[in-house]
Protein backbone atom coordinates (compact mmCIF):
# COMPACT_ATOMS: atom_id res chain seq x y z
CA UNK A 1 0.00 0.00 0.00
CA UNK A 2 1.07 3.48 -1.38
CA UNK A 3 -1.09 5.82 -0.13
CA UNK A 4 -4.20 5.60 2.29
CA UNK A 5 -7.67 4.73 0.58
CA UNK A 6 -6.06 5.69 -2.58
CA UNK A 7 -5.77 3.63 -5.35
CA UNK A 8 -2.93 4.56 -7.31
CA UNK A 9 -1.94 5.38 -10.82
CA UNK A 10 0.31 3.16 -12.91
CA UNK A 11 3.07 6.39 -12.46
CA UNK A 12 2.30 6.48 -8.42
CA UNK A 13 2.49 2.44 -8.31
CA UNK A 14 6.09 2.26 -10.83
CA UNK A 15 7.77 4.96 -8.40
CA UNK A 16 6.16 3.41 -5.41
CA UNK A 17 8.25 -0.06 -6.39
CA UNK A 18 11.49 2.17 -6.21
CA UNK A 19 11.07 4.21 -3.43
CA UNK A 20 8.19 2.26 -1.16
CA UNK A 21 7.90 4.72 1.23
CA UNK A 22 8.56 7.83 -0.51
CA UNK A 23 4.67 8.20 -1.05
CA UNK A 24 3.61 6.42 2.04
CA UNK A 25 1.34 8.24 4.77
CA UNK A 26 0.21 6.19 6.91
CA UNK A 27 3.14 5.66 9.91
CA UNK A 28 4.67 9.50 8.87
CA UNK A 29 5.00 12.57 11.54
CA UNK A 30 3.51 14.56 8.41
CA UNK A 31 0.23 15.09 9.85
CA UNK A 32 1.89 15.72 13.08
CA UNK A 33 4.51 18.05 12.27
CA UNK A 34 2.63 19.95 9.36
CA UNK A 35 1.12 22.50 11.25
CA UNK A 36 4.27 23.73 13.40
CA UNK A 37 6.08 23.28 10.07
CA UNK A 38 2.78 25.67 7.84
CA UNK A 39 3.64 28.23 10.39
CA UNK A 40 7.33 28.27 10.45
CA UNK A 41 7.41 28.35 6.77
CA UNK A 42 4.29 31.61 6.77
CA UNK A 43 6.75 33.45 9.65
CA UNK A 44 9.82 32.69 6.77
CA UNK A 45 7.62 34.38 3.95
CA UNK A 46 6.98 37.63 5.78
CA UNK A 47 11.01 37.93 7.06
CA UNK A 48 11.48 37.36 3.80
CA UNK A 49 9.25 40.35 2.45
CA UNK A 50 10.99 42.25 5.18
CA UNK A 51 14.49 42.20 4.09
CA UNK A 52 14.12 42.39 0.65
CA UNK A 53 12.80 45.81 1.16
CA UNK A 54 15.27 46.41 4.05
CA UNK A 55 18.55 44.32 3.46
CA UNK A 56 20.51 45.35 5.94
CA UNK A 57 18.30 43.34 8.60
CA UNK A 58 19.85 40.26 7.14
CA UNK A 59 22.20 38.44 9.12
CA UNK A 60 25.20 36.60 8.52
CA UNK A 61 24.93 32.46 7.60
CA UNK A 62 27.94 31.45 9.66
CA UNK A 63 26.35 32.30 13.33
CA UNK A 64 23.48 29.79 12.49
CA UNK A 65 25.94 26.92 11.00
CA UNK A 66 27.44 26.96 14.38
CA UNK A 67 24.17 26.90 16.66
CA UNK A 68 22.71 24.21 13.93
CA UNK A 69 25.54 22.13 15.09
CA UNK A 70 24.34 21.98 18.75
CA UNK A 71 20.91 21.78 18.00
CA UNK A 72 21.57 18.98 15.35
CA UNK A 73 23.50 16.68 18.60
CA UNK A 74 19.96 17.84 20.73
CA UNK A 75 17.83 15.98 17.89
CA UNK A 76 20.11 12.98 17.80
CA UNK A 77 20.56 12.51 21.29
CA UNK A 78 16.46 13.30 21.64
CA UNK A 79 15.56 10.40 18.87
CA UNK A 80 18.29 7.58 20.41
CA UNK A 81 16.32 7.70 23.90
CA UNK A 82 12.65 7.89 22.35
CA UNK A 83 13.80 4.67 19.94
CA UNK A 84 15.95 3.01 22.76
CA UNK A 85 12.12 3.15 24.59
CA UNK A 86 10.75 1.42 21.90
CA UNK A 87 13.45 -1.03 21.24
CA UNK A 88 13.63 -1.79 24.69
CA UNK A 89 9.87 -2.55 24.64
CA UNK A 90 10.16 -4.78 22.01
CA UNK A 91 12.43 -6.64 23.82
CA UNK A 92 10.82 -7.36 26.50
CA UNK A 93 7.83 -8.81 24.78
CA UNK A 94 9.85 -10.59 23.11
CA UNK A 95 10.97 -12.57 26.09
CA UNK A 96 7.12 -12.27 27.82
CA UNK A 97 6.25 -14.58 24.57
CA UNK A 98 9.34 -16.90 24.25
CA UNK A 99 8.30 -17.42 28.54
CA UNK A 100 4.90 -18.03 27.81
CA UNK A 101 5.40 -20.66 25.21
CA UNK A 102 7.84 -22.18 27.22
CA UNK A 103 6.02 -22.41 29.92
CA UNK A 104 2.83 -23.46 27.96
CA UNK A 105 5.47 -26.62 27.03
CA UNK A 106 6.56 -26.69 30.05
CA UNK A 107 2.98 -27.55 31.70
CA UNK A 108 1.72 -29.43 29.42
CA UNK A 109 4.29 -32.05 29.07
CA UNK A 110 6.11 -31.97 32.48
CA UNK A 111 3.14 -31.84 34.88
CA UNK A 112 1.78 -35.40 35.77
CA UNK A 113 -2.24 -35.85 35.36
CA UNK A 114 -3.60 -38.36 38.60
CA UNK A 115 -7.12 -37.17 38.56
CA UNK A 116 -9.86 -35.62 36.18
CA UNK A 117 -9.14 -32.47 38.80
CA UNK A 118 -5.51 -32.30 37.77
CA UNK A 119 -6.24 -32.39 34.37
CA UNK A 120 -8.59 -29.45 34.88
CA UNK A 121 -6.31 -27.05 36.84
CA UNK A 122 -3.27 -28.19 34.12
CA UNK A 123 -5.45 -26.99 31.21
CA UNK A 124 -6.85 -23.66 32.97
CA UNK A 125 -3.15 -22.66 34.21
CA UNK A 126 -2.09 -22.94 30.57
CA UNK A 127 -5.01 -20.46 29.87
CA UNK A 128 -4.04 -18.27 32.42
CA UNK A 129 -0.61 -17.96 30.72
CA UNK A 130 -2.03 -16.34 27.39
CA UNK A 131 -4.47 -14.76 29.80
CA UNK A 132 -1.41 -13.07 31.22
CA UNK A 133 -0.09 -11.49 28.25
CA UNK A 134 -3.22 -10.11 26.97
CA UNK A 135 -3.75 -8.78 30.21
CA UNK A 136 -0.70 -6.98 30.22
CA UNK A 137 -1.23 -5.35 26.68
CA UNK A 138 -4.69 -4.07 28.28
CA UNK A 139 -2.59 -3.15 31.32
CA UNK A 140 -0.34 -0.96 28.99
CA UNK A 141 -3.07 0.49 27.12
CA UNK A 142 -4.97 1.34 30.36
CA UNK A 143 -7.66 -0.63 29.61
CA UNK A 144 -9.20 -2.58 32.77
CA UNK A 145 -11.72 -4.77 33.28
CA UNK A 146 -11.82 -8.73 31.63
CA UNK A 147 -14.54 -7.65 29.25
CA UNK A 148 -12.40 -7.78 26.55
CA UNK A 149 -13.36 -10.42 23.68
CA UNK A 150 -9.79 -11.40 23.68
CA UNK A 151 -10.16 -12.79 27.09
CA UNK A 152 -13.42 -15.14 25.86
CA UNK A 153 -12.61 -18.86 27.05
CA UNK A 154 -9.18 -18.22 28.93
CA UNK A 155 -10.78 -17.36 32.50
CA UNK A 156 -12.50 -19.51 34.27
CA UNK A 157 -15.47 -18.67 35.91
CA UNK A 158 -14.32 -18.73 39.64
CA UNK A 159 -11.80 -16.28 38.25
CA UNK A 160 -14.47 -14.03 36.97
CA UNK A 161 -16.47 -13.77 40.05
CA UNK A 162 -13.68 -12.77 42.15
CA UNK A 163 -12.81 -10.08 39.44
CA UNK A 164 -16.70 -8.80 39.78
CA UNK A 165 -16.62 -8.91 43.86
CA UNK A 166 -13.31 -7.58 44.36
CA UNK A 167 -12.25 -5.64 40.94
CA UNK A 168 -9.75 -6.61 37.86
CA UNK A 169 -6.90 -4.09 38.62
CA UNK A 170 -6.78 -0.34 39.84
CA UNK A 171 -9.74 1.91 38.15
CA UNK A 172 -7.48 4.12 35.91
CA UNK A 173 -10.17 5.00 33.30
CA UNK A 174 -8.61 4.10 30.06
CA UNK A 175 -6.79 5.92 27.13
CA UNK A 176 -9.69 7.51 24.46
CA UNK A 177 -9.49 5.59 21.39
CA UNK A 178 -12.08 5.10 18.45
CA UNK A 179 -13.36 1.74 18.77
CA UNK A 180 -15.57 -0.52 15.88
CA UNK A 181 -16.44 -3.85 15.63
CA UNK A 182 -13.63 -5.10 13.64
CA UNK A 183 -10.65 -4.09 13.62
CA UNK A 184 -9.31 -2.17 10.61
CA UNK A 185 -5.80 -1.49 10.15
CA UNK A 186 -6.03 1.97 8.09
CA UNK A 187 -8.77 3.31 11.52
CA UNK A 188 -7.71 6.24 12.97
CA UNK A 189 -7.27 6.63 16.48
CA UNK A 190 -6.56 9.04 18.90
CA UNK A 191 -2.38 9.07 20.11
CA UNK A 192 -1.38 8.00 22.94
CA UNK A 193 0.89 10.78 23.29
CA UNK A 194 -0.13 13.64 25.65
CA UNK A 195 0.87 16.75 25.71
CA UNK A 196 4.74 17.64 25.53
CA UNK A 197 5.31 14.36 24.29
CA UNK A 198 4.29 12.69 27.56
CA UNK A 199 2.85 9.76 27.37
CA UNK A 200 -0.97 9.74 28.19
CA UNK A 201 -1.39 7.38 30.46
CA UNK A 202 1.82 9.07 32.59
CA UNK A 203 0.50 12.43 31.73
CA UNK A 204 -3.25 11.09 33.01
CA UNK A 205 -1.47 9.77 36.60
CA UNK A 206 0.31 12.92 37.21
CA UNK A 207 -3.40 15.18 36.72
CA UNK A 208 -5.01 12.87 38.89
CA UNK A 209 -3.17 11.17 41.01
CA UNK A 210 -2.98 7.62 41.68
CA UNK A 211 -5.71 6.12 43.23
CA UNK A 212 -5.74 2.76 44.89
CA UNK A 213 -8.54 0.49 45.22
CA UNK A 214 -7.24 -2.33 47.50
CA UNK A 215 -6.91 -4.71 44.32
CA UNK A 216 -3.64 -5.54 42.16
CA UNK A 217 -3.22 -5.20 38.37
CA UNK A 218 -5.28 -8.26 36.54
CA UNK A 219 -1.44 -9.43 35.02
CA UNK A 220 -0.43 -10.17 39.05
CA UNK A 221 -3.44 -11.45 40.16
CA UNK A 222 -2.94 -13.99 37.03
CA UNK A 223 0.52 -14.61 38.20
CA UNK A 224 -1.34 -15.13 41.86
CA UNK A 225 -3.59 -18.24 40.33
CA UNK A 226 -0.67 -19.53 38.16
CA UNK A 227 1.45 -19.92 41.21
CA UNK A 228 -1.41 -21.12 43.20
CA UNK A 229 -1.02 -23.98 40.95
CA UNK A 230 2.57 -24.57 40.94
CA UNK A 231 1.98 -25.42 44.92
CA UNK A 232 -1.03 -27.23 43.57
CA UNK A 233 1.61 -29.97 41.75
CA UNK A 234 4.23 -29.50 44.07
CA UNK A 235 1.66 -30.39 47.07
CA UNK A 236 0.46 -33.28 44.98
CA UNK A 237 3.60 -34.38 43.91
CA UNK A 238 2.90 -34.31 40.27
CA UNK A 239 6.17 -32.80 39.31
CA UNK A 240 9.93 -32.76 40.48
CA UNK A 241 11.50 -30.44 43.09
CA UNK A 242 14.02 -29.05 40.32
CA UNK A 243 10.72 -28.75 38.18
CA UNK A 244 9.12 -27.06 41.15
CA UNK A 245 12.11 -24.42 41.33
CA UNK A 246 12.42 -23.88 37.71
CA UNK A 247 8.41 -22.93 37.43
CA UNK A 248 8.65 -20.26 40.39
CA UNK A 249 11.56 -18.65 38.26
CA UNK A 250 9.84 -18.45 34.98
CA UNK A 251 6.89 -16.63 36.72
CA UNK A 252 9.17 -14.36 38.61
CA UNK A 253 10.98 -13.95 34.92
CA UNK A 254 6.69 -12.98 33.97
CA UNK A 255 6.92 -10.60 36.73
CA UNK A 256 9.78 -8.98 36.24
CA UNK A 257 8.76 -8.48 32.23
CA UNK A 258 5.72 -6.97 33.08
CA UNK A 259 8.06 -4.32 35.21
CA UNK A 260 10.04 -3.86 32.45
CA UNK A 261 6.78 -2.53 30.39
CA UNK A 262 5.50 -0.45 33.23
CA UNK A 263 9.46 1.05 33.71
CA UNK A 264 8.89 2.13 30.24
CA UNK A 265 5.46 3.77 30.21
CA UNK A 266 5.82 5.54 33.42
CA UNK A 267 9.34 7.32 32.79
CA UNK A 268 9.19 10.09 31.05
CA UNK A 269 11.29 12.23 29.12
CA UNK A 270 13.10 14.89 31.71
CA UNK A 271 11.07 17.58 31.38
CA UNK A 272 14.26 20.23 31.31
CA UNK A 273 15.53 18.32 28.66
CA UNK A 274 12.76 18.51 26.49
CA UNK A 275 12.20 21.90 27.15
CA UNK A 276 15.51 22.93 26.65
CA UNK A 277 15.25 21.22 22.93
CA UNK A 278 11.99 22.65 21.94
CA UNK A 279 13.25 26.55 23.04
CA UNK A 280 16.45 25.81 20.72
CA UNK A 281 14.78 24.55 18.11
CA UNK A 282 12.05 27.42 17.59
CA UNK A 283 14.47 29.89 18.29
CA UNK A 284 16.80 28.21 15.76
CA UNK A 285 13.55 28.67 13.32
CA UNK A 286 12.79 31.86 14.14
CA UNK A 287 16.08 33.58 13.23
CA UNK A 288 16.89 31.17 10.60
CA UNK A 289 14.64 33.24 7.52
CA UNK A 290 16.87 36.49 8.99
CA UNK A 291 19.95 34.71 7.21
CA UNK A 292 18.04 32.87 3.93
CA UNK A 293 16.78 36.47 3.31
CA UNK A 294 19.65 37.89 1.45
CA UNK A 295 18.86 35.31 -1.28
CA UNK A 296 15.84 35.97 -2.21
CA UNK A 297 11.78 35.42 -1.55
CA UNK A 298 11.54 32.07 -3.45
CA UNK A 299 14.59 30.43 -1.82
CA UNK A 300 13.94 31.90 1.40
CA UNK A 301 10.62 30.01 1.50
CA UNK A 302 12.32 26.67 0.00
CA UNK A 303 15.05 26.32 2.72
CA UNK A 304 12.55 27.60 5.21
CA UNK A 305 10.48 24.60 4.77
CA UNK A 306 13.01 21.91 3.93
CA UNK A 307 15.11 23.30 7.12
CA UNK A 308 11.49 23.25 9.77
CA UNK A 309 10.05 20.37 7.84
CA UNK A 310 13.54 18.38 8.94
CA UNK A 311 13.96 19.29 12.27
CA UNK A 312 10.66 19.47 13.29
CA UNK A 313 9.41 16.08 11.59
CA UNK A 314 12.47 14.56 13.95
CA UNK A 315 11.37 16.02 17.09
CA UNK A 316 8.01 14.44 16.16
CA UNK A 317 9.20 11.06 15.40
CA UNK A 318 10.60 10.85 18.96
CA UNK A 319 7.69 11.85 20.29
CA UNK A 320 5.72 9.62 18.55
CA UNK A 321 8.03 6.01 19.30
CA UNK A 322 8.85 7.32 22.92
CA UNK A 323 5.51 5.08 24.36
CA UNK A 324 5.23 2.05 21.91
CA UNK A 325 2.71 0.23 23.79
CA UNK A 326 -0.60 1.98 21.81
CA UNK A 327 -2.77 2.10 18.82
CA UNK A 328 -0.38 4.69 16.75
CA UNK A 329 0.99 2.72 13.67
CA UNK A 330 4.15 3.54 14.86
CA UNK A 331 3.76 1.03 18.04
CA UNK A 332 4.45 -2.43 18.26
CA UNK A 333 1.57 -4.57 17.14
CA UNK A 334 0.84 -5.96 20.89
CA UNK A 335 -2.27 -7.67 18.98
CA UNK A 336 0.07 -9.94 16.73
CA UNK A 337 2.76 -11.05 19.94
CA UNK A 338 -0.76 -12.07 21.74
CA UNK A 339 -2.10 -14.37 19.35
CA UNK A 340 1.26 -15.93 18.53
CA UNK A 341 0.85 -17.40 22.15
CA UNK A 342 -2.89 -18.26 21.37
CA UNK A 343 -1.45 -20.24 18.83
CA UNK A 344 0.67 -22.06 20.76
CA UNK A 345 -1.94 -22.90 23.75
CA UNK A 346 -4.73 -23.80 21.04
CA UNK A 347 -1.66 -26.42 19.44
CA UNK A 348 -1.52 -28.46 22.88
CA UNK A 349 -4.95 -28.20 23.98
CA UNK A 350 -5.61 -30.38 20.81
CA UNK A 351 -2.97 -32.93 21.53
CA UNK A 352 -2.76 -35.16 24.36
CA UNK A 353 0.43 -34.85 26.75
CA UNK A 354 2.75 -37.50 27.59
CA UNK A 355 2.00 -37.49 31.15
CA UNK A 356 -2.16 -36.89 30.97
CA UNK A 357 -5.12 -38.77 32.16
CA UNK A 358 -6.76 -40.15 29.55
CA UNK A 359 -10.65 -38.91 30.52
CA UNK A 360 -13.25 -41.36 29.57
CA UNK A 361 -17.25 -41.64 29.75
CA UNK A 362 -16.85 -44.12 32.38
CA UNK A 363 -13.89 -42.36 34.34
CA UNK A 364 -16.33 -39.47 34.67
CA UNK A 365 -19.35 -41.95 35.79
CA UNK A 366 -16.42 -42.84 38.66
CA UNK A 367 -16.03 -39.38 39.90
CA UNK A 368 -18.55 -37.47 42.13
CA UNK A 369 -21.48 -35.29 40.48
CA UNK A 370 -19.37 -31.97 41.39
CA UNK A 371 -16.32 -32.86 39.68
CA UNK A 372 -18.06 -34.36 36.85
CA UNK A 373 -19.68 -30.84 36.52
CA UNK A 374 -15.75 -29.03 36.47
CA UNK A 375 -14.67 -31.48 33.99
CA UNK A 376 -18.05 -30.50 31.93
CA UNK A 377 -17.37 -26.85 32.15
CA UNK A 378 -13.76 -27.10 31.64
CA UNK A 379 -14.49 -29.19 28.19
CA UNK A 380 -17.02 -26.17 27.63
CA UNK A 381 -14.18 -23.69 28.12
CA UNK A 382 -11.87 -25.43 25.79
CA UNK A 383 -14.53 -25.93 22.97
CA UNK A 384 -15.22 -22.12 23.57
CA UNK A 385 -11.38 -21.21 23.17
CA UNK A 386 -11.50 -23.23 19.98
CA UNK A 387 -14.33 -21.51 18.23
CA UNK A 388 -12.57 -18.06 19.38
CA UNK A 389 -9.57 -19.33 17.68
CA UNK A 390 -10.98 -20.84 14.73
CA UNK A 391 -13.11 -17.28 14.36
CA UNK A 392 -9.83 -15.22 14.53
CA UNK A 393 -8.08 -17.69 11.96
CA UNK A 394 -5.66 -18.34 14.50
Amino acid sequence: MIIDNARPTNVVKAFGLIYPDVLRLRGSVIRISFPPVLLMTSYGVGIAFLIREYPGLAINMTVLSLVSLVLSLLLVFRTNSAYDRFWEGRRTWQEIKVTSRNLIRSLWVGVSENSIEDSVHKRQAMKNIAAFAISVKHYLRDEDGIEHADFDGLLSPEFRLQCATHGSGYNYGSIPVISSGSPDTNATRMSTTGPNGTPAYFAQRMNEGWERHGDIPLPSQLLFELQKFVEYIQDNKLIHVQFYASLLTTLNNLASLMGGCERILSTPIPLAYRVHLNHGLYMYLLVLPWALGSMGLAKTIIFQFIISFLMIGIDSISREIQNPFGYDANDLPLDSYCESILVELSYALQRRAPKSLEVTENTLSQRPADNKATVTASASCVAVTSAVTDADGI
